[in-house]
Formats: C-alpha cells, structure tokens, sequence
C-alpha cells in the first residue's frame, strides 16, 4: 500500500532543455526568455495550463535588406569586409527563423519564450511533451 502510494507522488521528468522542464505534475518554464535575456521560471501545475504551440517568427524584409546591405560591404576593398560578414550572418539569422514556444493557462496568461534557430528542435521535443501529458496521446 505505501509503494502505490510512493508511486503515485513520486515526479516522473519526460523533457528538460532550454525552454523548460516537464514532467507528469508541472511545467517548469522561463516566461519572457528571448535570445539574449534568461525570462522568469515559473513553476505551472499541469492542471492550470490549457494548451501549448510552437511558433517560428522569421522576418523576410529585415533579412532581405541586411542581406544585402552585407553583401554591398562584401564586396567593398578593406577591414569592412568583417562587418559585412556579420551583417549578412545577422540577416541568416532573421530569414532562418527563431523558435516560440507559448503556454496558455487557464488565467488565460500566454507565457512565451524565445530561443535561437538552432534550438529548434529542442522546442519542438519540449512542446510534444507537454501535449502529451496535457492529451495523455
């Protein structure tokens, strides 16, 4: 009797990576993280959140325009090469797309966190796990 018990209360981690923790009670989260800024953790029972999804915000016009600002000083002669290599690396970035991962929860509070394009598997990972413990799939 006290092992079924122990078993029930004992916490069971599916996923932990940059945008949070979950397990079979809670979503440990970083509200507000963006690329460079950590957010707040915030620790959410699975019964107040309500649902979970993975967005990707790209932003075509910016890349384009540093895209070609980048190549521009490319192709220009001396030491401004190196700022064109990070011009045009900063517009990949853009065109790329960065990965969000938004929980709502039943206060109707959209928590979101931002990560590199990088990351964008380990978002995808953190938002299945999540569904699957809020839609027992």
């Amino acid at each position: 009797m006290e092992t079924e018990v122990a078993a029930q209360s004992t916490e069971q981690e599916f996923v932990s990576n940059p945008f949070g923790t979950v397990t079979n009670k809670r979503v440990v989260y970083f509200r507000n993280k963006g690329w460079f800024s950590g957010g707040s953790r915030q620790d959410i029972p699975l019964k107040h959140v309500t649902s979970v999804r993975l967005d990707t915000s790209r932003s075509v016009a910016g890349g384009i325009v540093l895209l070609l600002i980048g190549l521009g000083l490319l192709a220009a002669d001396g030491g401004i090469k190196v700022v064109g290599i990070v011009v045009v690396a900063l517009a990949v970035l853009l065109l790329w797309g960065s990965p969000s991962v938004v929980v709502n929860t039943a206060g109707n509070d959209l928590n979101v966190a931002k990560g590199f394009p990088w990351l964008r598997g380990e978002a995808n990972a953190f938002v299945e796990a999540l569904r699957k413990q809020l839609f027992h799939e």
